[in-house]
Order: structure tokens, then C-alpha cells, then sequence
């Protein structure tokens, strides 16, 4: 045995190998199983309090449920979130944890049991619709390795479409004094039916005058 680690390939070899152990990605070992939306209509409106709710369950790879050097990481693109995560063992709460912010964090020895044990993270998050953008990410949930880097293949994403607001026509105002809009007709005032008052009078006048002057020959 004492040959063994005495021999410098053996031991270079071996020390290489628990190097290439605990920096090697490894697979996710999580899955979002349920998600509902409140409202649930899409688009989503932008300003408006939507909410997400995540069952995630935790898969066991080994002999226990999770990797204790590894975390998760909830973020959400809501504004002004407010979080509600807890880890379930067996169907019971077993952590709470505090959020702040649009990250979450949950350290794997909060995570990790035994195999035969069944583990979940049930997450909420509630907050308003960011407008000016055409997606949001409502909830994403990342694995990350003891060196903070996101294990392949481990990102997971619950998403909406968001509403555009629909652009205003501009109406165009025209002045008493502006010129005529092209390709617009300037109505033209029509002439009332019929002979004006001024007229009569003058005809009604002239045949008096033509009276008198009848009477006078």
C-alpha cells in the first residue's frame, strides 16, 4: 500500500482525479413540475400584479437528494417582487426562505437528504409587469456548482408574452387661418331659395311710383 502512494504517477494521477471531481459540471438534478399564472390570461398587461407560483422538485442523483456544494438560483423579471419559497420535505415545510431583491438563493445542505426522502421547493413571486418590452421572465431557476458557475443544461424558465400598447393616431387641427389641407374640398356656402326681402321692397316701390305716374296722365 505504502508502494502506492510512494509512486509519483499514482499519486499525480490520483490528485488529478479529486481536482477533476469537484470542478466537473454536473447534470441538473431539478425539475419544474407545476406552474400557474395569476392573472392567467397573455399577454400580460404591462404595470399590471402578476403572480407565479413553481412547484420544483428535486431529483436525487446518488444517495442523497441533492449535491450539498451546489445552490439553486430563483430570479424573477417582475418589479417590485415579493417572494414566498419554501423547502418541503415529505410534503412538509422544512425551511423558509428570506428574499429580498429579484434573486433568491437556496443552499444545497437545505436541500440535500436521503434518497428515499421527497423534496421540493414550492415558490411564489408576485409583482408588476415591466412595460417597453415584448417578454418577461417571471421565474428562472439556475443550478449552480460549488465554484458559482451554472451547470449545463440547468436553466429553466417560466416566461409571458407582454402586451404593446397600441400607438395614438396624431389628429391634425386645422385654424380658421390655415390654408386648405391638400386633397381636402373647401365647402362652398350655397345661395338661399327664392328672392331677398330687399329685392321685394325695391319691386313693390317701383310699382307704386309706376301707379302714381298713371294717375297723373
Amino acid at each position: 500500500m505504502k508502494q502506492i502512494f510512494h509512486n509519483p504517477f499514482i499519486l499525480c494521477g490520483a490528485v488529478i482525479m479529486v481536482i477533476f471531481a469537484l470542478v466537473m459540471p454536473v447534470s441538473a438534478t431539478f425539475q419544474i413540475q407545476q406552474s400557474e399564472l395569476n392573472p392567467s390570461a397573455t399577454p400580460l398587461q404591462p404595470k399590471a400584479q402578476q403572480s407565479v407560483t413553481a412547484i420544483i422538485a428535486i431529483i436525487p442523483q446518488g444517495t442523497t437528494t441533492f449535491i450539498i456544494g451546489n445552490q439553486l438560483q430563483l430570479t424573477t423579471g417582475l418589479a417590485e417582487p415579493q417572494w414566498d419559497v419554501q423547502v418541503m420535505v415529505n410534503s412538509i415545510p422544512a425551511a423558509v426562505i428570506p428574499v429580498k431583491g429579484n434573486t433568491a438563493f437556496i443552499n444545497g445542505f437545505l436541500l440535500s437528504y436521503p434518497d428515499s426522502d421527497d423534496v421540493t421547493v414550492s415558490a411564489s413571486v408576485t409583482g408588476n409587469v415591466p412595460s417597453s418590452v415584448s417578454s418577461v421572465n417571471l421565474l428562472q431557476v439556475v443550478q449552480q456548482n460549488n465554484a458559482g458557475e451554472t451547470v449545463p443544461g440547468s436553466v429553466q424558465t417560466i416566461s409571458a408574452p407582454v402586451a404593446v400598447p397600441a400607438t395614438p393616431v396624431p389628429v391634425l387641427t386645422q385654424s380658421p387661418f390655415s390654408s386648405p389641407v391638400p386633397g381636402t374640398a373647401t365647402p362652398v356656402p350655397t345661395k338661399a331659395s327664392g328672392l331677398s326681402p330687399a329685392i321685394l321692397i325695391g319691386v313693390l316701390v317701383i310699382g307704386v311710383l309706376a301707379a302714381r305716374m298713371d294717375k297723373k296722365e
